[in-house]
């Protein structure tokens, strides 16, 4: 076989595998939904809590800091959120937040958080699983602005 073919037939296998993998999860009764969007969020009570505004999927959150840890690089927060839609839809997470030190500036960290869904209501009721989300947070201002993606499903 030569090395046109083996390409031509491994690009060919990789389209099959993708028009069969929904066929597949739709046939197993998996129904997923895609979730991304925006956020700005500003911490409280002494940087315990957040609230945030947001666009796309979600309408708001509200989260609480639980567990905090000092690194070489900056901190490791553990947190807990709930996010809801506008057609009344909610999601509870437990959370994994790294914040990682921007050189040169001040009090600016980069943010990479991990959320698990661990409860689901509303129009989401039995959703689970996982979304991301990365951005910037002031840690003298309290402000956040965050980026999210991901998917749900049940």
């Amino acid at each position: 076989m030569t090395t046109k073919s083996k390409i031509l037939n491994t690009a060919l296998f990789a389209a099959l595998m993708l028009a069969v993998a929904p066929v597949s999860a739709q046939a197993a009764g998996v129904n997923c939904v895609p979730i991304g969007g925006t956020a700005l969020g500003q911490f409280f009570n002494d940087g315990k809590d957040v609230i945030g505004a947001m666009s796309g999927t979600w309408s708001a959150t509200r989260g609480t800091v639980v567990s905090e840890k000092k690194t070489p690089t900056g901190l490791v927060l553990g947190m807990e959120h709930a996010f809801s839609t506008g057609e009344g839809g909610v999601v509870t997470t437990r959370d994994n937040v790294t914040l990682t030190t921007i050189p040169g500036q001040k009090n600016d960290y980069g943010l990479d958080i991990a959320y698990t869904v661990v409860e689901s209501f509303g129009h989401l009721k039995g959703y689970t699983g996982t979304f991301n989300s990365y951005g910037r947070i002031n840690t003298a201002t309290g402000e956040a602005v965050v980026r999210y993606s991901g998917q749900l499903c049940k």
